[in-house]
């Protein structure tokens, strides 16, 4: 007689063929997959494992098409289940074929029953034998043998749950996800799918609520009154009993009535005994939730480590929502186990030398044990045997947790002052540990001790300091993976095997990340749990989502058919729907907006400002037709601004336009344009917003020089437009420094000479009124005579008289185009370039 067992993974598969074979277990491949075969009480026995699930429901092909299918049309549509593992069927069935017996051995709950069903499904088309399923919560020894030796029926109701789970899961998702991409798309430029799932959300909107709370949250003074007091064995501290006072006059008014003071009384002194009890055991939302706490492991990655575990035969099933202990569970051998293990013996010897009696908790939901090791393991032999990072650690967890489950209460003295100052009442309080009790294995807990010297009642103590100290009220915390998950568990959000992919997945679509141990929505979760918020609330809140798993709860328990939940379930879905489609265009504005929003942010080069009309960002447009500035709150929002037609823009983000333009820009490197306002040499403020760079006082009337710069000429000019000009150095880079001649106080240029010289770079005065300045010139003169040989076969030479033609004209603002170029002023920081040019 042949039995063939499906186990739900090939490593569970190894490890039921090594207890039932006794080791003896030849491995052979079917349909290219490994499988096992053995003997077991007279029989033949073939075990195969699966990969998890290896059918999926989907909607028929001619649904796939977005732009073709309305989103809401799938609500109404039934999918369909396929193979998505086509090797998986092919070995089921070749296995099926030669089995007289089959038995489902896959994780018992409510997937690994599905995924039962599945091959339960597929065999059924190829044979008609028995179908029996092995129930097991560990892949221990004596667990495997009793779960064989003593099947059951399959579960019939606890598989369609997870079926009625899948198909309305995929009929929400599916729909929703299409309508709202869909919807935004058509006013906005993206190909990013926002993605919509009835566990994926809400859980999202946990982390947006508290987002959106500390974004709201408006920090608020308070003073808080304290003291530090001394007394015969050493100083502590007390605090007025007013605690935080808002109320600034208050604050004052009590710190006036303590000024002076010298002495304080104890006026009561109260010491009490405290008994902190040890944690419940183990369920999952509770082991992943003490994972990331004090390993700072992600939910995902403690479930993967503690499946593994589970795999390898070291702890339990690590999907349960039981966290109290049978009555019959079998303490003593696992104790004594441990008492073999140098790291756990302490605990496990002093735990059997009393009664054993575990801390339980209140939910037993009869599926497997709370999470537990099966046997005691050192640190080397789980990194050797389970080659993930940090198997290890959740071990230890996990084996601390079991003893510290089954050790005594931890005692504290706590010790509570009730002091008088001037007739003021202070309070001070310490807490002694006096003994440890499970503490003492549980080293993630950490209980410090805060000491008070010793006093009593009617002694007097010293005043050492008294502070009144002004503070501000602290926003709300971000929320950490651990917060999260005990909302998610508090509202029926997934199940203790689904949660971390929820988490995970909101991940993976950009909504928020983890930092550390605290997780911080990201800028696309917020936009989206904003618009729908504000527009279909439902989505983003938990009830909807916790009367779906109810339906779901009540297929597993048998109280409500799979088709009756299904129907029900479809009519909640259609329901909030129809509240999408009646918010389409305010949802869809708001998000659509954002997006572009986002897009023109990181879109440096042509971001401008914020638009004051409606919120939103204004950005340069560029069309066939010309340029312009527009907001990206188009079409509800139609503010826009000419810009010059030609000429490369910057966004000068430093200038602020005293007009109150959105912006100003500089337009090549001829002038400014202040958005909204226009070009800046138009503006009778232009001189406010960029007085000139002065090199000294006009030798002719009280004005100041100044240098001015044209494409092929440069000279100084004076600001009151006198008429007086003074040439400088033709040639080289000129750069305005703060330095003054000693001689006659005009600034000093540094010229950087074109090519090299003798003198590449210099410092020097450019005043021919000054001896310094006459030096340089006549320095200078012999270089200028050879440029003027040099320079003589192509063009004449400027002169002095055209010069300050040139600076006459430039002061002249007919003979200006519109576009011209403005006078350069030569700043501190930059340097002014000019094309060589004789005097």
């Amino acid at each position: 007689m042949t039995v063939v067992a499906f186990a739900e993974k090939n490593k569970a598969a190894a490890q039921i063929a090594s207890i039932l074979g006794d080791g003896e277990v030849d491995k052979f491949s079917v349909e290219g997959l490994p499988a096992y075969e053995f003997k077991w009480k007279g029989e033949e026995w073939l075990v195969m494992g699966l990969s998890g699930h290896i059918m999926n429901y989907d909607f028929p092909e001619k649904y796939n098409k977005w732009s073709e299918v309305d989103p809401g049309t799938l609500l109404g549509v039934d999918p369909e289940k396929f193979v998505t593992r086509k090797e998986y069927a092919a070995a089921i069935k070749n296995l099926a074929k030669r089995a007289d017996r089959i038995i489902l051995a896959c994780d018992y709950d409510r997937e690994g029953e599905n995924i039962g069903f599945e091959a339960k499904t597929l065999a059924e088309e190829v044979t008609n034998v028995p179908i029996a399923r092995a129930r097991f919560s560990a892949l221990s020894p004596k667990e495997v043998r009793r779960a064989f030796e003593s099947t059951v029926d399959p579960d019939h109701n606890l598989a369609m749950a997870a079926e009625a789970r899948q198909i309305l899961d995929l009929k929400m998702g599916a729909a929703f996800t299409r309508f709202v991409t869909l919807s935004v798309r058509e006013k906005a430029r993206t190909k990013d799918v926002l993605s919509i799932g009835p566990c994926q959300t809400p859980t999202c909107g946990f982390v947006y609520e508290r987002e959106k709370a500390i974004r709201a949250f408006e920090a608020k003074d308070f003073w808080k009154i304290t003291g530090i007091f001394a007394a015969k064995e050493g100083e502590f501290e007390g605090t007025h009993r007013a605690g935080n006072i808002h109320d600034k006059e208050k604050a004052v008014e009590i710190f006036k009535r303590l000024k002076g003071a010298k002495e304080g009384l104890v006026v009561k002194k109260t010491v009490k005994e405290a008994k902190t009890s040890p944690p419940n055991p183990l369920n999952t939302t509770e082991f992943l939730k003490r994972a990331s706490k004090f390993l700072g492991i992600s939910p995902e990655v403690a479930l993967e480590v503690a499946e593994q575990l589970y795999l390898a035969g070291f702890t339990s099933y690590p999907r349960t929502e039981t966290n109290k202990y049978a009555d019959d569970f079998d303490f003593k051998s696992l104790l004594f186990d441990f008492a073999r293990q140098k790291e756990y013996k302490p605990f496990a010897e002093s735990i059997l030398a009393a009664p054993i009696v575990p801390k339980n908790g209140e939910k037993d939901a009869h599926d497997h044990p709370p999470i537990h090791p099966i046997r005691a393991a050192a640190r080397g032999e789980i990194s050797a045997t389970v080659n993930i990072p940090q198997a290890a650690e959740v071990y230890d967890l996990i084996a601390r947790h079991f003893l510290a489950n089954l050790m005594p209460a931890a005692v504290f003295e706590k010790t509570h002052l009730h002091l008088q100052v001037q007739e003021e009442p202070f309070d001070s309080s310490g807490t002694v540990l006096k003994d440890a009790g499970w503490l003492e294995i549980y080293p993630f807990e950490n209980k410090k001790d805060k000491l008070l010297p010793f006093v009593e009642e009617k002694e007097k103590v010293g005043v050492k300091k008294l502070s009144n100290t002004k503070s501000k009220t602290s926003p709300p915390k971000k929320l950490t993976e651990a917060e999260l998950l005990t909302l998610m568990d508090k509202h029926g959000i997934g199940t203790k095997a689904t949660a971390p992919s929820h988490i995970e997945t909101n991940k993976k679509r950009g909504y928020f990340e983890t930092k550390g141990k605290t997780v911080s929505i990201l800028d696309t979760g917020f936009t989206l749990m904003e618009g729908l918020s504000l527009t279909v609330p439902i989505l983003v809140r938990p009830e909807i989502r916790s009367k779906i798993e109810a339906l779901i709860q009540e297929v597993e328990d048998g109280k409500k058919e799979f088709e009756t939940a299904l129907d029900e379930g479809t009519t909640l879905i259609k329901e909030m729907y129809a509240q999408l489609e009646a918010n389409k265009i305010e949802l869809t504005s708001s998000i659509a907006g954002t997006i572009k929003d986002e897009a023109a942010l990181e879109d440096k080069k042509n971001y401008v400002g914020n638009c004051k009309a409606c919120g939103h960002i204004l950005k340069i447009v560029q069309t066939d037709s010309g340029r312009f500035v527009g907001c990206t709150g188009y079409p509800d929002c139609r503010n826009s601004f000419p810009l010059p037609k030609t000429g490369a823009l910057t966004i000068l983000r430093s200038k602020e336009c005293k007009k109150e333009g959105a912006a100003v820009l500089k337009v090549g490197n001829k002038y400014n344009w202040a958005v909204g306002i226009g070009p800046c040499f138009k503006c009778d403020l232009e001189k406010e917003c960029y007085p000139p760079e002065t090199v000294g006082p006009c030798p002719e009337c009280d004005g100041s020089m100044f240098l001015i710069a044209f494409k092929d000429n440069r000279f100084l000019g004076c600001t009151k437009r006198c008429g007086y000009t003074h040439s400088v150095p033709k040639t080289g880079k000129l750069t305005l420094l703060d330095k003054t001649c000693e001689t006659c106080g005009w600034k000093l240029f540094r010229l950087k000479a074109d090519g090299e010289g003798e003198n590449p770079e210099e410092d020097i005065c450019v005043n021919r009124r000054c001896t310094e300045g006459i030096q340089y010139w006549k320095k200078a003169g012999p270089r200028n005579e050879a440029r003027l040989r040099a320079k003589s076969s192509t063009g004449s030479a400027a002169t002095e008289l055209e010069t300050g033609s040139a600076a006459r004209k430039a002061e002249n603002p007919a003979a200006r185009k519109v576009e011209r170029l403005a006078p350069a002023r030569v700043s501190k920081a930059p340097s002014v370039s000019g094309s060589k040019e004789s005097k």
